[in-house]
């Protein structure tokens, strides 16, 4: 959204040249924020706050943050929007006709169709469409008027009288209903009021008027009208035009609208809240002050040419919108206890910052500029007068004190000395001698008549003003403490007289006259584990009750008078909108409102939230310069050529309820269009939502905040933020409410929540006839398996020869088995280990390692009989065959067992050969061809019903040595194949063969991982 303000080039017509000049922030809204087309012809809000917006293409539905178009009308030019009682739309299209738009489904429905194949030209256009009061819908074409009964759904036909010939003269129309539902058509050949218990249209300004003298050739083109009842209407060629329905008297102006049509007129306020009237032409926007008959063309508007074709009034939210050729413009005229004056263009150079307010004693007010000195202002009547400093044009005034009955202003070329008498300012002597550099920041007078000086770069110093004299009241080492790494941005005398010296960035520092030094508040004992907003000091001021607030970079913070820390808002915990806090004072209420370059805020320390006041509204800009909390609670604040007065009662007051809306539902990614208030139900694959909602407020996204609630998954409130988009994934079957509050930037939050409701339904399979049916066939299963088994038993004796020669089958695959078991290369080189033995004189140890070997080979063969062991025996077979292996190898490896001593794991049935082949392997290829420590570990646990068990070894590696097929390979595969087989049981059960590595990224052995299942014997 691009914002800019239009700062009021006046082309007076009439009235006096020193009235202050309207100062208005429009926004504007085109096809780059997401408008259809920059043609917009009509604009109308619905019962629930949705703008809808008429173009040269289509229609479309605004909620503040997206433009939603209907799919059924992308393509048409829309002359007319209005609402029935019921809250459904009309709307007038070249392409269907007159159409009505269920508001609640957003369905359309061409109820009086545009029919141009046939021969009647009467029904070719409606357009212009409008709802009156009654349900009454009224169209115009070019040569008469019509009225759409929705009741009976007929026509009824209006012609005027008199016709128009000749020329660019046609009896098109519009219509306008006021506050006392009289309804007026506006056509090029005069204002018509619509008789209703004669059901005929009667003439009161035109060439068929009744009244004589309101007989005039005149063509008109919309109406509106104002807060006393006057009707104010566009002329062709005729000017500004009001009428005046009680006394039936008219007048036009046509001064100021010489060359170009007015199209329309609506009522609204300045920024100052005065009554004006907006005019839009076929060239721009004008302002028309009705009171003192003063008129003002809007150059941007002028300058482009820009045309008006209408205006609505958004009463709620205090906005005017504006359709023109080139978008939609929008005014917030609502600025309720904010006002503004502007520094007129012939007082001092513009443009130019007011960066410190001082009251006088007379009640005008004292205005320090960024150059060009200083001005009187007398609020009265808003008059100015030009105080210019001494020395030099651009001297910026950083502060304004009272001292000795006179202003001092301290600038960045010097400290001027006022004389109001004179109007003029001087220079302060003292200050040109005490100092070189000629920045200085502030000063003041203190309770014992001296006259204290801050300057940026050299620090404070103190003068006797009778003498003119520097006071030393203060070592020099104190000096330099003050100025070590720092600057000096103010100074402030305390309840009690102690003087306070803000810095940036050593933070805050008071001088301790007893003691002849400057203490800084962070080193009081009351303060340990407390800290400011920030040490970099912008703005300070004294509360009436003493405490000290001090704004920085960073935060603001309340002191006591004593200095001890009492409440800080900082960016790092709190809700700020900026870090650079610069000015700061202290309601009655102990709210503290400080400037930001991103507006005011307002801190409750109470309940420590924060509020925000920007140019949405009313503040000239965001970042003011100048500030001053009068006695009279108003805030004024210095803007460039601007001052603002905010009534801090009148805003503290505010208290409107947000609204809430929903804007749009998308079912993957789909939208669908239904009546909210009903319960949506939602297929089993159509478990993804978003949906969208607003406020309706019509503010920037940052000032609206939003959470909710989902039950059936949750009952918490979530906080969203600014978003006001959500989105819901992978639903459960589940009936939910979604529960949705908005909130603005005062803290209000809606009191009632938008609920909607919506329901996923279940798959099929998940349903209770679709599981009763399961049950049914499961339960024929098993008597069928019942009866089956009853059957095999009585044909048992029939087929015991059969499974006699099945046991003999299954025989021979175990000794199959047993042999696949029994790798032959192990067996070999087992054997030949025994020969070495015997032919090297080492009987005793051949005679160990046979023995070994058996055991082991007996073992085996008494596990083949069992399709699945102990682990406590698989644990005992594998120890025996790691024995052997290094008895054979000469010890050449060092071997450890680490099993958890727990029964549910020892008494785990698994099958027999599950591990053996990876530790044969970590001894084969994995340790034997490594030089150096060789360690193979082997180690289980248990935990909750897992078995996790390693086999790590620290040889070559598989990259080095692969794999050779052979037992080993075939019986990991095995083993891999009943690892599958497991996880489609139980997902957590896993084998990963993993590759170690040292810290060069060399080979360092491998570490076998399983997770299995626990079956319990």
């Amino acid at each position: 959204m691009r914002c800019f303000l239009f700062g009021l080039l006046v082309l007076l017509i009439s009235g006096a040249a020193s009235a202050q000049m309207p100062s208005l922030k429009l926004e504007h809204l085109t096809t780059r924020e997401g408008l259809p087309s920059n043609d917009v012809w009509c604009l109308n809000k619905d019962r629930q706050g949705f703008l809808w917006i008429g173009t040269g293409r289509n229609i479309c539905r605004y909620d503040g943050y997206n433009f939603l178009r209907l799919d059924s009308l992308k393509l048409g030019y829309c002359s007319g929007v209005s609402t029935d009682s019921k809250g459904d739309i009309y709307t007038s299209n070249d392409t269907r006709g007159l159409c009505k738009i269920d508001v609640k489904t957003l369905a359309v429905t061409t109820v009086v169709k545009n029919d141009y194949d046939d021969a009647d030209p009467s029904n070719d256009l409606h357009e212009q469409g409008m709802v009156d009061s009654y349900d009454q819908v009224w169209v115009c074409d070019y040569t008469s008027v019509q009225r759409y009964d929705p009741s009976t759904k007929k026509l009824h036909r209006y012609t005027f009288s008199q016709t128009a010939s000749g020329g660019d003269v046609y009896q098109y129309a519009s219509f306008f209903e006021d506050a006392q539902r009289r309804l007026w058509i506006v056509s090029e050949i005069g204002l018509y009021r619509f008789d209703r218990s004669h059901d005929k249209l009667i003439c009161v300004l035109g060439k068929e008027a009744r009244l004589a003298r309101n007989r005039i050739p005149i063509r008109l083109c919309k109406a509106s009208a104002d807060a006393d009842g006057n009707l104010w209407l566009g002329g062709y060629e005729y000017g500004l035009v009001r009428f005046s329905p009680e006394s039936q008297t008219f007048r036009i102006r046509k001064e100021g609208f010489d060359h170009t049509n007015v199209v329309c007129v609506k009522e609204s306020q300045d920024e100052n809240g005065q009554k004006i009237l907006f005019v839009g032409t076929d060239d721009g926007v004008s302002i028309f002050y009705p009171g003192r008959n003063q008129l003002y063309h809007l150059p941007e508007f002028y300058n482009s040419g820009i045309q008006v074709k209408d205006m609505y009034d958004d009463t709620v939210n205090g906005i005017l919108w504006i359709g023109t050729g080139e978008g939609i413009y929008k005014y917030r005229y609502r600025n309720v206890g904010i006002r503004t004056v502007d520094i007129p263009p012939n007082i001092v150079r513009l443009p130019v910052k007011i960066t410190s307010i001082l009251p006088l004693p007379n009640g005008n007010y004292l205005l320090g500029l960024s150059h060009s000195g200083a001005l009187i202002w007398t609020p009265a009547t808003n008059h100015f007068q030009q105080l210019p400093y001494p020395t030099n044009e651009n001297a910026l005034t950083q502060q304004f004190r009272w001292i000795q009955g006179r202003p001092f202003a301290f600038t960045d070329k010097g400290v001027f000395a006022g004389d109001l008498q004179k109007g003029s300012f001087s220079v302060w002597q003292p200050a040109a001698r005490l100092y070189k550099n000629t920045d200085f920041r502030d000063g003041l007078l203190d309770r014992k008549g001296r006259i204290w000086i801050a300057n940026l770069n050299e620090g404070v110093k103190v003068v006797d003003p009778a003498t003119n004299q520097e006071l030393n009241l203060w070592p020099e080492k104190e000096n330099r403490k003050l100025l070590n790494l720092t600057y000096i941005k103010g100074i402030l005398e305390g309840i009690d007289g102690r003087i306070w010296v803000a810095t940036c960035s050593r933070g805050l520092f008071f001088f301790d006259e007893k003691r002849a030094e400057f203490i800084n508040i962070e080193s009081l004992p009351a303060n340990k584990g407390k800290l400011i907003g920030g040490d970099c000091i912008n703005g300070m001021q004294r509360t009436a009750d003493g405490s000290i607030l001090i704004s920085s970079w960073g935060g603001v913070s309340k002191l006591s008078s004593k200095g001890h820390i009492l409440t800080t808002f900082e960016f790092k915990t709190d809700a700020l909108i900026d870090t650079y806090c610069s000015n700061i004072a202290e309601s009655p209420t102990k709210h503290l409102w400080f400037s930001t370059n991103e507006g005011i805020n307002i801190a409750n320390p109470k309940n420590h939230t924060i509020r925000y006041l920007t140019t949405i509204e009313g503040l000239h800009s965001n970042s003011p310069v100048g500030f001053y909390y009068s006695p009279a609670n108003e805030l004024f604040l210095g803007h460039t050529n601007t001052i603002n007065i905010l009534n801090v009662s009148l805003l503290n007051n505010q208290t409107t309820k947000p609204h809430i809306a929903l804007s749009s539902i998308e079912v993957k990614g789909k939208p669908i269009q239904q009546d909210v208030s009903k319960e949506i139900m939602l297929q089993p694959d159509e478990n993804a939502i978003t949906l969208s909602f607003s406020s309706l407020n019509y503010e920037p996204s940052s000032k609206n905040q939003y959470k909710y609630q989902l039950q059936g998954l949750d009952t918490s409130w979530v906080d969203l933020g600014d978003q006001h988009m959500l989105s819901f994934t992978n639903l459960a079957p589940e009936a939910y409410q979604l529960n949705i509050k908005s909130g603005n930037g005062s803290g209000i939050w809606t009191d009632k929540p938008l609920a909607v409701r919506f329901t996923v339904k279940p798959h099929f399979t998940a349903t209770w006839w679709f599981r009763s049916l399961i049950g049914l066939f499961i339960g024929g299963l098993v008597v069928g398996m019942m009866r089956w088994r009853v059957n095999a038993l009585a044909e048992r004796n029939q087929t015991i020869a059969e499974r006699n020669h099945m046991d003999l089958q299954i025989a021979e695959l175990k000794l199959r088995a047993l042999q696949s078991q029994m790798n032959p290369h192990f067996l070999f080189n087992s054997l030949n280990s025994v020969q070495n033995y015997l032919l090297t004189d080492r009987g005793i140890e051949g005679a160990k390692y046979l023995s070994k070997f058996s055991r082991l080979v007996r073992r085996i063969m008494e596990n083949s009989n069992h399709q699945y062991l102990r682990f406590e025996q698989i644990i005992e077979t594998l120890r025996m065959y790691v024995e052997m292996e290094s008895f054979r190898f000469n010890h050449e490896f060092h071997y450890e067992f680490d099993i958890e001593d727990n029964e549910t794991l020892l008494d785990a049935l698994l099958p027999p050969m599950l591990l053996q082949p990876f530790v044969e392997n970590a001894i084969w290829h994995g340790l034997m061809p490594k030089e150096g420590e060789k360690k193979l570990t082997i180690s289980a646990y248990i935990d909750r019903n897992h078995i996790y068990c390693m086999i790590e070894d620290n040889g070559v590696g598989r990259t080095l040595t692969p794999q050779r097929e052979g037992h080993i390979s075939r019986g990991q595969e095995m083993t891999k194949g009943l690892f599958e087989s497991l996880s489609r049981k139980d997902s957590k059960a896993k084998l990963e063969i993993i590759d170690l590595f040292d810290a060069t990224h060399n080979p360092a052995g491998t570490r076998v991982e399983m997770i299995i299942p626990v079956e319990k014997g």
